[in-house]
């Protein structure tokens, strides 16, 4: 099968469109074959290293993190899907969606509804579920809550605008003016163009800040936030992790960083308002399979209008 590896860190050249053995399923697993996977910043971030204390050193790696595809194989011991169904997965920071095949545990695979596109669901797993999370397990976001979505216009934050308005909440999204009019029509009730304001000189406005484009601060960003606010960060660190701990006893201002759960009801729960047409998915680029390096370099530009795809076969 081909399948995208990178057999040391670094840029977008590191990627390599290869030709490798198809996966083989074990007990309580599937093999999928990937339509389409979708591309996240933790996929080049893994790439240039910067996660390394979790991924290792030991080449090659897979690239991918989300798909969606259909099932070719059931490995040992599984009932629940046949062959044949569309499903979805997110996988762990090993990596290979970027393939032709994928294999995925069962536990986090999830059945496509027939209204939905391969496109659609693979942004679900990660990008879909994240705000969601941060929204609902970190912060609960009630009614009235002021948030600000920095980032609003890209994968995670067109998502998290909406989320943001289902549960009730003034949404304002910080990105250029180039974007005003897309975040506007997902629902924000004001938008920021970071090239005239910095959000930052808003002090004690929001209830929550979700750092969609992680380049917030803690120190800049608390100041904006009220007393018992939070700052949640999408991006995995060490100084996220001791601040998180030091502000959880020391401030009335927190900050957590988002590690993802899995959870089938969060999943259902955006499966069931993608459906109602509440929440639309936006899709800016579709790359092929041997052009992922050129999405994943997009990606990194931060101007992404909504999330970006890579179509790895069409049947």
């Amino acid at each position: 099968m081909k399948a995208i590896i990178f057999k040391e860190y670094g840029g977008s050249e590191k990627l390599e469109y290869v030709d490798i053995p198809n996966p083989q399923p074990g007990s309580g697993e599937v093999l999928i074959k990937v339509r389409v996977a979708s591309v996240n910043p933790v996929d080049w971030k893994i790439r240039e290293g910067r996660l390394k204390f979790m991924t290792g050193k030991k080449f090659p790696l897979f690239a991918g993190s989300e798909l969606s595809g259909v099932i070719s194989e059931l490995g040992p011991g599984v009932s629940k899907f046949k062959i044949g169904d569309r499903v979805f997965a997110g996988l762990t920071r090993k990596g290979g969606a970027y393939a032709e095949y994928v294999v995925a545990k069962i536990e986090k695979t999830i059945s496509i509804p027939d209204e939905m596109s391969f496109d659609v669901a693979s942004t679900l797993a990660i990008a879909g579920v994240t705000p969601l999370q941060a929204f609902t397990h970190h912060f609960k976001v009630k009614k009235g809550h002021d948030i600000l979505i920095n980032g609003g216009s890209g994968g995670v934050g067109t998502y998290a605008i909406q989320i943001a308005k289902v549960l009730g909440a003034k949404v304002t999204a910080v990105c250029s003016d180039r974007n005003k009019e897309l975040v506007l029509s997902l629902g924000a009730d004001e938008v920021i163009d970071y090239n005239k304001e910095d959000f930052r000189e808003r002090h004690n406005v929001f209830d929550l800040i979700l750092d969609a484009a992680s380049n917030a601060a803690y120190t800049d960003s608390k100041k904006s936030l009220k007393k018992g606010g939070m700052l949640i960060k999408l991006n995995i660190s060490i100084k996220t992790i001791v601040l998180g701990f030091w502000t959880k006893y020391f401030s009335s201002r927190k900050v957590k960083m988002i590690l993802l759960k899995n959870s089938r009801e969060d999943l259902q729960w955006m499966i069931d308002h993608i459906v109602s047409g509440e929440i639309k998915v936006i899709i800016d680029k579709t790359f092929s399979l041997e052009k992922a390096g050129e999405a994943q370099a997009y990606s990194q530009t931060g101007r992404a209008r909504g999330k970006i795809v890579i179509t790895v076969s069409d049947n």
